[in-house]
């Protein structure tokens, strides 16, 4: 039995079977999202990266709410897209 899944696509006027693409973008066209992580265990701040946003106001969003929710916030949150600071966020005082 061939288990080989299809790679074609159809567009929705063509009907069903349609295959839906879940490759996601080529990481050049990603926001990566960072965290500043104070509680490690040698007491030195890190950076972590949490996720990607497929651009800037989706990351920017993300990033946010990394900084101010309520519950355990992070200090500051970063997007860097192909390795150029393009957003950094604080949480409030």
């Amino acid at each position: 039995m061939d288990q080989r899944g299809s790679r074609e696509t159809r567009t929705a006027e063509e009907g069903p079977p349609a295959h839906v693409r879940c490759t996601p973008p080529p990481a050049g066209q990603l926001f990566e999202i960072a965290v500043l992580d104070t509680t490690g265990e040698d007491g030195r701040p890190y950076w972590h990266t949490i996720g990607w946003g497929i651009d800037k106001v989706e990351a920017d969003s993300i990033a946010e709410t990394y900084v101010n929710r309520p519950m355990c916030p992070y200090d500051a949150a970063r997007i860097r897209h192909n390795g150029t600071l393009v957003g950094l966020h604080r949480r409030q005082a």
